[in-house]
């Protein structure tokens, strides 16, 4: 398929089918696939084992970074990707026929999940080749506005209209219906993409054989290991999430447990709208001001303080809660809207950092492929001991030991490496 010219599509334009189609796979495997199969009354401990597996890809989508950079246009594999996908949905919608549904559609969630995160890191290197300094910090608030638009329409409306189908025409139907929504969405957001995605630049280094593939591999690595303060900057990353990725694991826990418990004993479907529409509509309009503020300041030692400031300091608001127990919800719902505001504001500064300082050189998409799994990963590990902590200490020691942890993420902000390059403010 030969590649439409489409330098005069604006940024914004392309952004939103790209990232809004970023967020349907993820939230198809990532909910609603637990759901379907919850549906279909499989074992729990099955399912929450395989569901988690099939999330796998996302994390490792960086060992096959550098094998982007060897073939075609970021923008090919974009739309193969999304075409690819579409098939795929296709065939777990005719897959819930068969006596062997859920061995086949775990194999096929699995290959979903491999090409989208194929998209999404071809989706990246477009971002990074085709953006200047200032496009890249303003435009990447819009990132999550479409992401989360993508994930609310595909996630809990398709689950609701599911539900709604299921009574009506039987368990099998709703869910082929749905698989089949995703499978038709993807092919017309693959369709959108050849005529809306500028190419991304072509290959760093053609490859003609397997042998000349391992060697360009190999060069990618020792690049990025070569790259001037990576291993701090590494640490940065690490310690930056550190108290973040404890509280995101904890405060819904924390919301839902009993008030003899420490907790604030708000009902499960209270706790979701807080954290689940509240939290996110704030979390994405703090992103939006973050890209706007950043890019007009440009990032700096003093705005990477300011993020840092802004998004650890409201942690405070959990010490609170935790101190007070108050019963009148608005208030609460009022300190969450305000800490996850913040939350999507200073996040973005290891972003924001990664484009700066991680990301350039010879294989961009690579090199940001390689430090975006470390920022995952920074998000993961905390997360895994998180819970023994709060089991072990109790909620308000344990958010007094959050407000510790956010200790080295100023302590690196004022100290990583920041290079003194500058470019304009404006395109």
């Amino acid at each position: 398929m030969s590649e439409i010219n489409t330098k005069q599509v604006a940024p914004l334009g392309w952004i939103a089918s790209t990232w809004f189609a970023m967020g349907i796979p993820f939230i198809a495997l990532s909910s609603t696939a637990g759901i379907m199969y919850h549906s279909f009354e499989l074992p729990d401990e099955e399912v929450v084992f395989w569901t988690s597996f099939i999330m796998l890809p996302w994390a490792l989508k960086f060992l096959w970074g550098p094998l982007l950079e060897m073939f075609k246009t970021k923008k090919y594999f974009v739309y193969v990707s999304q075409f690819f996908l579409g098939v795929l949905f296709a065939l777990v919608a005719v897959s819930i026929i068969s006596d062997r549904f859920f061995g086949l559609s775990i194999g096929l969630f699995t290959a979903i999940a491999v090409s989208a995160a194929a998209q999404d890191l071809a989706a990246d290197g477009i971002y990074i080749n085709e953006l200047n300094k200032f496009q890249q910090q303003q435009f990447i608030g819009w990132q999550a506005v479409f992401q989360q638009l993508a994930k609310a329409i595909f996630g809990s409306a398709l689950v609701f209209l599911a539900f709604q189908l299921e009574e009506v025409y039987g368990l099998k139907i709703a869910w082929m219906s749905v698989m089949l929504i995703y499978a038709v969405a993807m092919i017309a957001l693959g369709v959108i993409s050849v005529n809306k995605l500028p190419t991304g630049g072509d290959a760093v280094h053609a490859v003609e054989s397997a042998p000349e593939a391992i060697v360009i591999y190999r060069d990618v690595l020792l690049q990025f290991l070569k790259k001037k303060n990576l291993w701090i900057g590494l640490v940065f990353i690490f310690l930056y999430r550190l108290a973040e990725a404890q509280v995101v694991k904890i405060a819904p826990m924390f919301f839902k447990a009993s008030r003899m418990d420490g907790g604030l004993g708000i009902d499960k479907a209270d706790t979701s709208f807080i954290f689940g529409v509240i939290g996110i509509i704030a979390f994405v309009l703090g992103s939006l001001a973050s890209g706007y503020f950043v890019a007009s300041k440009t990032f700096n030692r003093k705005t990477l303080l300011i993020l840092c400031s802004v998004m650890n300091i409201p942690l405070l608001v959990y010490s609170y809660l935790a101190i007070t127990q108050p019963v009148d919800e608005l208030p609460i719902i009022l300190l969450v809207a305000v800490q996850q505001f913040c939350y999507g504001f200073g996040l973005l500064a290891l972003v924001y950092y990664i484009l700066q300082e991680m990301a350039p050189g010879k294989y961009q998409l690579a090199y940001f492929g390689f430090a975006a799994a470390a920022m995952h990963f920074a998000f993961i590990i905390p997360g895994m001991f998180s819970g023994y902590l709060s089991e072990y200490m109790g909620y308000y020691e344990f958010f007094i030991w959050v407000i510790i942890c956010t200790i080295p993420a100023f302590i690196m902000s004022a100290t990583v490496p920041l290079s003194n390059a500058t470019e304009p403010t404006a395109s």
